[in-house]
């Protein structure tokens, strides 16, 4: 298929949305989650939005940045948003927002922009 002849994919397309509920084997001694275990999630959904976008299996080769902003903590809901920002011959560039939100203190916030 000639490029000029592909399909144009809208964002909206390739948007992935989880939710994780932070239990206590996400976190450490302080209660608060895990980079690591953040960093997982969003490698997953990001994974999951760029396979939704080419119909393939695809695997992380880069991340350009992770700013953590706000400690998260146990009991707390994280929802990540992933969608494809570029598209390019033989990769993608993906980005992630990650929300977290406390029923307790009834308080939502954005945790993290990746691109």
């Amino acid at each position: 298929m000639d490029s000029r002849q592909r399909q144009i994919k809208k964002v909206k397309d390739s948007t992935v949305t989880m939710t994780e509920l932070v239990l206590p084997n996400h976190a450490n001694q302080l209660g608060y989650l895990l980079g690591g275990q953040l960093m997982h999630w969003i490698d997953i959904c990001a994974a999951l939005s760029a396979a939704k976008h080419s119909n393939r299996v695809c695997v992380t080769a880069s991340v350009d940045r992770i700013d953590f902003h706000h400690p998260i903590k146990v009991g707390e809901v994280v929802t990540l948003v992933a969608s494809v920002n570029r598209a390019f011959k033989t990769s993608m560039e993906v980005g992630v927002e990650v929300y977290a939100e406390s029923f307790v203190e009834r308080k939502k916030y954005i945790q993290i922009l990746l691109s």
